[in-house]
């Protein structure tokens, strides 16, 4: 009966397995999209909320705005650690609901206090990373990156959407930033109900429910997850993750005020704007695939590498492109930069969260996943706070470069501490 009761479970798994990968990309989608509209919209917030101040101060209190709304992100470690509790699947479909609801809710502010409030919840949700878990644990571990970067290719339509709607909604003419939050709401709400409703829990998280049915003791609240984790042959290794997810973090800051800094030169229009986030969107397709079969065939490491050196030749092109070139010339280049940049971003964030997923324990994994979340968080609040004292002084182009070189940490730290993850089995960890 034991022998029945495994082999349908794992037929159920691979049944299963198709609708997974297809609602997964559904919910990269809509995270993707929620990560990345309000990026494309603060000089439309700015000018309506903070249009009393001089350039310098508008673009550094909205800087400290967002400092306080990546707060948020903090509360990712209570998700993941919910998700240890009550499965995966509860808090797949918790986050994707609370996406679409803090849209709703951002696209009512009326003033920068509520913006940052509304902004603040949707951090919460969009950095979650619950999906990351279900391909981690679902997968082969020669196919884990593959895997991860096919459903995030899948959901770089969520990328491809901004500069469709930015055109619709923000032109030379017209400036409804409010209706970059449409498609959220409309998409999200369905989605979760149909996580809620028709998603199945993954393979591993099932396991460690039987062993806890059959008397076996397994650590369930967040104090002995987070022995387990410290207490591991590979705490060292956990632990300059986090350093890495940290310094990681700081270069959050470009991204959030690229559009600001592109709408406050003289040399770009609306047009090109979003010209130059429609080139950034395409690239950041080839750079999931890249990193996808680069971390697996070459490793985790050596794309760590990679992506943290490339990280401040990215800004100083777009700095570059946006301060001494015009006309197509600069869509080009700034688009190169911009593009080049968003791919070592998530470069960095795919690897770390491989690697957090494949030096953890099952009934640690989401604690360990979410505790590398929350210190990626506390570096992007720290890299807004430091910019913000910057760009009062010293304005955004040089506030960016003087962040991204400090990526160049990352590569000391991974060659000295970080063992090679690739191929490893979870069940051996």
């Amino acid at each position: 009966m034991a022998l029945e009761k495994t082999n349908s479970y794992q037929n159920r798994s691979k049944a299963a397995l198709l609708y997974m990968i297809v609602i997964l990309m559904c919910v990269e989608i809509l995270d993707t999209y929620c990560t990345l509209y309000p990026t494309v919209i603060p000089s439309k917030v700015i000018a309506e909320f903070l249009s009393d101040f001089p350039q310098n101060v508008a673009n550094s209190t909205f800087a400290f705005c967002i400092a306080i709304a990546s707060i948020g992100t903090y509360l990712v470690l209570l998700n993941q650690f919910l998700a240890d509790r009550f499965g995966r699947k509860i808090l797949l479909a918790f986050t994707v609901f609370g996406m679409a609801f803090a849209s709703l809710l951002l696209i009512t502010a009326t003033n920068i206090i509520q913006y940052t409030i509304y902004l603040f919840m949707l951090y919460i949700f969009f950095s979650s990373d619950i999906w990351t878990i279900y391909i981690s644990e679902e997968c082969p571990p020669e196919k884990r990156a593959q895997w991860n970067v096919f459903v995030l290719m899948g959901g770089i339509g969520g990328a491809l959407l901004l500069p469709i709607f930015r055109s619709i909604f923000v032109t030379e003419t017209t400036s409804n930033w409010r209706g970059m939050g449409y498609f959220a709401i409309l998409w999200g709400i369905p989605l979760s109900l149909v996580i809620l409703f028709t998603f199945k829990e993954t393979q591993k998280y099932e396991e460690m429910k039987e062993k806890i049915a059959s008397g076996e003791k397994i650590p369930s609240n967040f104090k002995e997850n987070m022995k387990i984790l410290f207490k591991s042959a590979r705490r060292l290794e956990f632990i300059m993750l986090l350093l890495i997810s940290l310094i990681a973090g700081t270069i959050y800051v470009v991204f959030t005020l690229l559009e600001v800094y592109y709408a406050n030169s003289p040399n770009v229009s609306e047009s090109y704007i979003n010209f130059i986030i429609l080139i950034t969107a395409l690239s950041v397709i080839l750079g999931y695939l890249i990193t996808g079969i680069a971390a697996d065939k070459w490793g985790r490491k050596p794309t760590l590498y990679t992506c943290a050196f490339l990280s401040p030749i990215s800004v100083i092109l777009v700095v570059y492109g946006v301060t001494s070139l015009s006309g197509i010339l600069l869509i080009i280049i700034v688009g190169l930069g911009a593009g080049l940049g968003y791919i070592c971003l998530q470069g960095v964030r795919i690897v770390s969260r491989l690697i957090a997923v494949e030096i953890t324990p099952t009934n640690a994994r989401g604690t360990g996943s979410g505790l590398r979340s929350l210190v990626n968080a506390f570096g992007t609040t720290l890299g807004l706070i430091i910019s913000g004292f910057l760009i009062l002084y010293f304005g955004l182009a040089i506030t960016f470069i003087i962040i991204s070189f400090a990526q160049l940490l990352i590569i000391p730290l991974g060659y000295l501490y970080l063992k090679e993850t690739k191929g490893i089995d979870l069940s051996e960890v």
